[in-house]
């Protein structure tokens, strides 16, 4: 009769020799004669969440606002930015319901890169149902790119909109972070007036100098 020489059918071949201490012979993954290539970018993904308060009006968002979300202090009037690369992913508006007998409100998100057509995003408070928006950047549009520093940084991606009588609109922004590496240090384009010198400071959404839309959690630019 023939010796099967083959692996035997429903078994599972070995991944390496038993040694005496009970150990796999099998090569560790990732192990070889030198480690793995390694980005040393630290990067994250991350909701920043901001709120309107009393606020209404439009709010055109910059690539230099997503640049500037995070800062440190240098000193009481100086700060610098550790952001250089960033990436929106989506942003979702929740507009409070109006006050019984009051007039419904609206919030939107207009996508206004280029390469790609003016997309709104819109909704409409409904009795006690806040108005409530989830949008992402349209497919080939700019609004998809990473934000660069030094790089158009003056480019709009969106615009909030919130319409007149809401009120405490919250707005969350997913974005997709790059910190700085090598890079020199760079100044943020609003000095604080009044900052600790080594304090993460979070910056309003719509910049320091318009100041409405303001950050959720974390110290928040003085």
């Amino acid at each position: 009769m023939k010796k099967n020489q083959g692996r035997r059918r429903g078994g599972s071949r070995p991944r390496g020799r038993i040694l005496e201490d009970g150990n796999s012979g099998a090569r560790p993954r990732g192990s070889g004669e030198r480690p793995p290539q390694i980005a040393t970018t630290v990067k994250s993904k991350h909701r920043f969440r901001f709120t309107s308060g009393t606020n209404v009006g439009s709010f055109a968002i910059t690539r230099l606002r997503l640049l500037e979300l995070l800062q440190v202090a240098k000193t009481a009037t100086t700060a610098t930015r550790i952001i250089n690369a960033a990436r929106v992913r989506s942003v979702e508006l929740w507009g409070e319901p109006p006050a019984l007998g009051a007039a419904q409100t609206s919030v939107s998100v207009e996508w206004v890169g280029t390469n790609a057509p003016s997309v709104l995003h819109s909704d409409t408070t409904m009795g006690v149902r806040p108005a409530h928006v989830f949008s992402v950047p349209p497919a080939g549009s700019s609004s998809q790119w990473w934000s660069i520093t030094g790089s158009g940084e003056t480019d709009q991606l969106f615009i909030i909109n919130i319409g007149t009588g809401s009120s405490n609109v919250i707005i969350d922004v997913v974005v997709d972070l790059r910190f700085v590496d090598n890079e020199a240090a760079i100044a943020t384009s609003v000095n604080p007036a009044a900052a600790t010198a080594g304090t993460l400071y979070y910056n309003y959404l719509d910049g320091f100098t318009s100041a409405k839309l303001a950050p959720i959690g974390g110290t928040v630019q003085v």
